[in-house]
């Protein structure tokens, strides 16, 4: 029997909640076994960072913050990397994998999330290229010519902050979505409405309220002709999918863990399996999906004493959002779903605009922040954080 003092744990997933997780867990317990699985390289880079790399001059290279190696020696770790987890045997607590049988104490699971590819028609409709992890960001790079034009699928943030990157790096950008305005389930219309013009001033092409029905390849010649529902016709160099993205679940609900949306777990960010949690882009907490940084930051402060035996709940706080567009800056904390209540402008001058979220009791419940005014933020984040 295996020593509760120095608990074996394991860790899916080598992405900002893995490693959050794992540097928790180093720093709580010196002498813990603890292994990394990853299909990955095991490099540790910043995911947001990808939408705003070319601005940034940055190839997948110098996007890697410490790479496999230094992240080992740092952590401590048992690294199986190129590994797939392929299933989880309860009974024996062993995660069955591609190099064979891992056994554990505890699990975490922190696979992320996969992007959504939508049906679409055509004989090029498999080009279209997701952006989800740093060896999408290497392909994406290799197939992008100089000064192509792209069409990208998708105007929520990452569709958006890429059309922000592409065109002020002096690429050619068509967008398509199916709402009629950018980051539409985020902020106001007028936000929005603000967003694409800024975009739009600067060459960015939108065609909002349509969306792509077929993808062809071009006779003869290089490139694409996206077809629209209307009938109409875009060329593209590059056809990039930015449509949303859906959690990893199906190790979780093959092993009969309790899944929704996401893998679902309690305040402690447990699954309904005691010994098996949960973290990030994977994971259902009872608030809903949480797909962003702060929350993955403070899903890892709760979840590794809770591992190592000391039940510790999961503080949420109120969860900002930056939105990386660099022609118009916005930092926002968007309501909850089930929040009843309005958008209301209260401030808009040459310093940006200010649009507050209130409920139906009369309290702000979310916020939205452009151009110089996004310096608000902390204080705003203090304010609803107070009222929560």
């Amino acid at each position: 029997m295996r020593s509760i003092a120095l608990p074996s744990i394991v860790v899916v997933g080598s992405g900002l909640a893995g490693f959050g997780v794992l540097r928790e867990l180093r720093r709580l317990s010196p002498d813990a076994k603890l292994t990394l699985v990853t299909l990955e390289s095991g490099h540790f880079y910043s995911k947001p960072a990808l939408s705003t790399a070319l601005a940034k001059g940055k190839t997948s290279e110098t996007l890697v913050i410490s790479n496999a190696e230094k992240m080992i020696v740092q952590l401590k770790l048992v690294a199986r990397i190129g590994r797939k987890a392929e299933s989880i045997d309860r009974k024996s607590k062993a995660l069955c994998t591609t190099g064979g049988p891992i056994p554990y104490d505890r699990l975490v699971l922190a696979m992320g999330a996969t992007a959504f590819r939508p049906e679409i028609e055509g004989d090029a409709a498999h080009r279209s290229i997701s952006v989800n992890q740093l060896d999408h960001y290497a392909y994406f790079r290799e197939q992008l010519p100089d000064h192509a034009r792209v069409l990208i699928m998708g105007s929520g943030l990452v569709g958006t902050e890429f059309a922000n990157d592409l065109i002020t790096n002096h690429y050619q950008v068509a967008v398509v979505d199916m709402l009629p305005l950018p980051l539409a389930q985020l902020v106001p219309p007028a936000v929005g409405e603000s967003v694409r013009d800024a975009l739009a001033s600067e060459g960015v092409e939108w065609h909002l309220g349509r969306k792509v029905v077929a993808i062809n390849y071009l006779g003869g010649r290089a490139g694409y002709v996206a077809t629209l529902d209307d009938g109409s016709n875009i060329e593209a160099d590059l056809v990039l999918s930015a449509v949303g993205l859906r959690p990893n679940v199906a190790l979780a609900q093959e092993a009969g863990i309790d899944i929704g949306k996401g893998i679902k777990v309690n305040q402690y960010g447990q699954t309904s399996d005691p010994d098996i949690y949960a973290i990030g882009d994977c994971a259902e907490y009872q608030h809903g999906l949480s797909a962003y940084v702060t929350p993955i930051m403070a899903a890892a402060r709760g979840i590794a004493p809770s591992v190592l035996g000391t039940p510790t709940e999961i503080r949420f706080p109120p969860l900002a959002v930056q939105v990386k567009t660099t022609l118009l800056p916005i930092n926002l904390l968007p309501p909850a779903r089930d929040c009843v209540g309005e958008w209301h402008r209260v401030e808009s001058d040459a310093d940006g605009d200010k649009h507050l979220f209130i409920d139906d009791g009369g309290v702000v419940r979310g916020y939205v922040l452009t151009r110089d005014k996004t310096e608000q933020r902390m204080e705003m984040d203090t304010k609803v954080g107070e009222l929560a």
